[in-house]
């Protein structure tokens, strides 16, 4: 006689929650619910002229294991590409330098040679750094203005720091800075990175993942939002909306939504507390398809204030343009509070507002390069990332309740993305099956 398997339901169907279904499914009945009508996440995708492209851009590096590992066992390592790439830096008043290399570093006007050597040897010395909890309670602007001069710091890091995180950037922690920079070390060559990339994007994972999950038994109900769990009187839970009984819930929301999720049960006080202690960064992505390429680098950092937007991304000197009706892909990348009147606009608007800043970084561009424009928003995009982080960060598993949390932003020292994103699942769903055989 078979032993009936215990119901499950996964809330969120991005990389985490589909992880978990992958897994969890091994073992129990698990129901996979998604408030959008398609899975994926932030790795979603829009038809980009017959190939399909990432809402916001998208690649992995060569320590992205997790990630790796799912692209081999999926069969499209194939179709794996890792493509140098070359990295700039856009410096007030100065315009556009090559950046991200050690020759670079050299020819980087903006810097006098003594500010060369000081921002090189406080690189270095950050890529030596091995244990972490050493700068738990250390910001990046200490840290950045205690080994670099105040002159490297004040053309480089404080501007990236500021586009990232608005008026909390000398709040944030150096171990966020240190797993960034290590992180991007490791695709690192001589003329630039290498940067991995599924051909024709990373639906191709996506759409192996979701037949997967079918195979498997996972029912996938889309289009479907949760705002609330409720308890039953034989101790299951319900969600709102649906009529099943569940032995477990996975929340892989965002923690001001598990907040909501959770409202009216008996959770632990202090649990509350950590759900509502970290804040949130929006992102807004305008994705332009021109005429002509904008830019020599696949990645520009842009080191002014006074421009809105932080980072411009060229995806097409990372992937041939002829994949995309042969226009050019700009990424213009702003992370921002959702209060920022930018944050409500439209693509024409938006667009309208970045014109004169995108003509400062290349005099060249016009808007009759425009061949077509998308903007996507993300509400919770960047987890804010203080010092003591970890004292803030919500177990796994909720104190007494068979109720679990796996959210990005509970990856530390690790930064959210694609592959921590993985790591976070299997790391959740080895804990519950673990709990279940104790």
């Amino acid at each position: 006689m078979s032993v009936k398997k215990k119901k499950i339901a996964i809330i969120g169907a991005g990389y985490t929650g589909m992880i978990l279904a992958k897994e969890l499914s091994k073992k129990y009945t698990v129901d996979l619910i998604e408030a959008k009508n398609d899975i994926g996440g932030m790795t979603a995708t829009f038809n980009a002229y017959g190939t399909n492209l990432e809402y916001f851009y998208r690649h992995i590096f060569k320590s992205d294991k997790y990630a790796i590992d799912l692209i081999k066992e999926l069969n499209l390592d194939d179709e794996m590409e890792w493509n140098e790439t070359r990295m700039g830096y856009y410096v007030k008043d100065r315009g556009s330098y090559d950046f991200g290399t050690p020759i670079s570093l050299l020819k980087f006007k903006p810097l006098d040679l003594w500010s060369k050597f000081r921002f090189g040897m406080g690189f270095i010395k950050i890529k030596l750094i091995r244990n972490y909890h050493k700068l738990e309670d250390v910001t990046a602007d200490a840290w950045l203005s205690k080994n670099l001069n105040k002159k490297s710091y004040e053309c480089i890091f404080k501007p990236l720091l500021i586009s990232k995180f608005g008026e909390a950037y000398k709040d944030i922690s150096m171990v966020w800075l240190w797993n960034k920079l290590v992180a991007r070390n490791s695709s690192s060559k001589k003329n630039g990175e290498a940067l991995g990339y599924l051909k024709g994007s990373y639906q191709k994972l996506t759409d192996k993942l979701k037949q997967l999950l079918k195979d498997n038994g996972v029912n996938i109900i889309l289009g479907t939002k949760i705002t609330r769990i409720y308890k039953t009187k034989n101790s299951k839970y319900k969600l709102d909306g649906l009529t099943t009984n569940y032995d477990k819930v996975v929340m892989t929301v965002p923690l001001p939504c598990v907040k909501e999720l959770v409202n009216g049960l008996n959770i632990n006080k202090k649990y509350i507390n950590k759900l509502s202690s970290i804040d949130y960064t929006a992102a807004k992505v305008l994705v332009m398809f021109l005429k002509k390429s904008f830019m020599p680098y696949y990645w520009l950092n842009i080191g002014d204030s006074g421009i809105p937007f932080g980072g411009l991304i060229e995806h097409t000197n990372m992937q041939d343009k002829k994949l995309y009706g042969n226009n050019y892909v700009l990424y213009v990348s702003n992370y921002m509070y959702k209060n920022n009147p930018l944050y409500k606009m439209n693509k024409e608007k938006l667009f309208n507002e970045y014109l004169p800043y995108l003509k400062k970084v290349n005099p060249q561009f016009d808007k009759n390069w425009i061949k077509r424009l998308e903007v996507y928003n993300e509400d919770y995009a960047q987890q804010i990332v203080k010092t003591n982080y970890f004292k803030n960060i919500p177990e796994l598993k909720i104190p007494s309740e068979e109720l679990y949390v796996a959210s990005m932003a509970q990856i530390y020292p690790q930064d959210r993305g694609m592959n921590n994103a993985i790591g976070l699942g299997l790391k959740v769903a080895n804990l519950i099956i673990s709990k279940d055989k104790n």
